[in-house]
């Protein structure tokens, strides 16, 4: 039965010959009970005001003092620099919110005040833990009452994990006489003279499993396998396979990645910043056929001189086919290089993905038997739907997994973006979630998200050509700042030195 706790008068209680009369209370903590989707709405309000313009507003108005201070007038673009970046990185951390959020229904990490505390009434303490613990394996931010309560409670009271059958050790509070009073679990109720209070359990949160949610968790996460990779231009083909490469990285931090990319372009290099351990870039659309088989030769022989495991991914394959096609006799020389990558590397840990923009792949010499040691992973954008046309009359799916086109924009109705995934681990069909974007451009709308990115690389030059030894030498008489805004500048400097992952820099500033 569940224990009922009574609250106790703190007058006598009231006689026949007592005249005075009582006084009803309508007071209820527990008035507020809302939906999971209403919870999720007023997660996703908090971080939209994260402060970005002021970051932005702040750095300009910094960086005209500093200008007019040093008389340098670089200096004023670095420290305006730093506010972009500072406010990108707001940014960035609001976007990762807005996936858990939306893509997990995890909310508790964000929820300030009164929402925090409401949430936690009406959800429970085993759920307001086990989505914290879920953010801060993660690595998300944490709002401050969320960090105070993991801080007091969470962390050292819960034993969180997957396992529906997982015991939770709940706080319990201090009374004023010093006992030691219980907080109650969902399954108890506590219950006051006027109105009793209901712990409802609303959010049926989970950490996401991985068949239904993990999508690069299936991925990359247990195994990496060769993969191909299906999507026309602007499918969201460089966001999915960014997404794969960080998760590379997490789960196998040993593994180097060699990244071709041909297409070469600017406003796409956030793709390969902080993963690629190498990079190999060209415009290949301004170099003749044979300059571009020389180039991939060249790259193919560099990836082969390096040590240990390292996976190779070549970016559209589809347009490099096309130059060996051109070229005579080069057409067999890939397709033998293809299939020595596929078929061998495997087993060392040297895997084989590539992007292509249409799943016809014979050209590559992938058919048959080598095609089915490349894992599938298609994107269907509902807006090109003859992509997915052309794509059911090839052997690149199962039978069973071509369903009909309007299936196909019912399954994108439910993304996020707008997106159907068919996802070659588990070989079934997604809406696709969510992704970062590290590129910082928008294709959809053809807009840059962020201007942070060439203010950093401004800064990241003007460290290459200093001569001084340390950051604080650095920030005071190069750039010309003191007082409390050096440790700001310098905090700034060492966070675009990491998402650059210029380690050389980091060497030549450790004094």
């Amino acid at each position: 039965m569940p224990v009922i706790f009574q609250a106790v008068p703190a007058t006598p209680t009231a006689t026949a010959s007592d005249s005075t009369p009582k006084i009803m209370s309508a007071f209820n903590p527990n008035s507020r009970q809302l939906t999971p989707q209403e919870w999720q709405a007023i997660a996703s309000d908090s971080i939209e005001d994260n402060s970005s313009q002021y970051f932005i507003i702040g750095g300009i108005v910094l960086g005209l003092f500093a200008a007019s201070a040093t008389g340098f007038p670089p200096t004023g673009l670095l420290v305006a620099g730093w506010g972009f970046y500072s406010a990108w990185q707001r940014t960035k951390q609001a976007n990762r919110n807005e996936v858990a959020i939306n893509n997990y229904a995890c909310v508790a990490h964000v929820l300030e005040g009164d929402n925090f505390r409401d949430f936690r009434r009406q959800a429970g303490d085993a759920e307001i833990a086990k989505q914290i613990q879920w953010a801060v394996e993660r690595g998300y931010k944490l709002s401050n009452d969320a960090l105070d309560y993991w801080e007091s409670w969470g962390q050292k009271s819960f034993s969180v994990g997957t396992n529906q059958n997982t015991q939770f050790s709940l706080p319990t509070n201090s009374s004023g006489n010093g006992a030691e009073e219980p907080h109650l679990p969902t399954s108890q109720v506590l219950e006051f003279t006027h109105s009793p209070i209901i712990q409802t359990h609303v959010s049926h949160y989970s950490p996401p499993s991985q068949q239904e949610f993990d999508v690069m968790g299936e991925m990359v996460g247990r195994k990496i396998r060769n993969q191909l990779i299906v999507g026309i231009q602007g499918a969201g083909k460089g966001i999915v396979i960014s997404n794969a490469l960080e998760f590379v990285k997490k789960y196998h931090p040993g593994r180097k990645i060699f990244v071709i990319d041909p297409k070469g372009k600017a406003e796409e290099s956030g793709y390969w910043e902080g993963r690629a351990d190498y990079l190999e870039r060209a415009k290949i659309l301004e170099m003749e056929p044979h300059e571009v088989v020389a180039w991939v030769k060249g790259c193919f022989d560099l990836y082969m001189k390096v040590p240990g495991e390292c996976l190779l991914f070549l970016d559209e394959g589809t347009a490099v086919a096309s130059s060996f096609k051109s070229t005579r006799g080069a057409m067999a020389w890939l397709k033998n290089k293809i299939a020595h990558f596929v078929s061998l590397g495997d087993g060392d840990g040297r895997n084989f993905w590539m992007a292509v923009q249409n799943g016809d792949t014979s050209d590559l010499g992938i058919s048959g038997g080598m095609r089915s040691q490349l894992n599938p992973y298609v994107i269907i954008n509902p807006e090109q739907m003859s992509a997915y046309e052309s794509v059911i009359n090839l052997e690149l799916l199962p039978k069973d997994k071509k369903p009909t086109s309007e299936a196909i924009k019912e399954i994108a109705k439910r993304s996020p973006v707008g997106r159907a995934l068919f996802h070659g681990a588990i070989n079934e069909w997604l809406p696709m979630p969510k992704m970062e974007n590290y590129s910082g451009f928008d294709r959809d709308s053809r807009t840059f998200i962020n201007s942070a990115r060439n203010q950093t690389e401004l800064l990241i030059q003007k460290l290459q050509q200093s001569n001084k030894n340390s950051l604080d030498s650095f920030i005071l008489e190069d750039l010309g700042i003191t007082g409390d805004k050096k440790e700001r500048m310098r905090q700034g400097i060492l966070e675009a030195i990491t998402l650059h992952n210029r380690n050389d820099l980091l060497q030549k500033f450790a004094s």
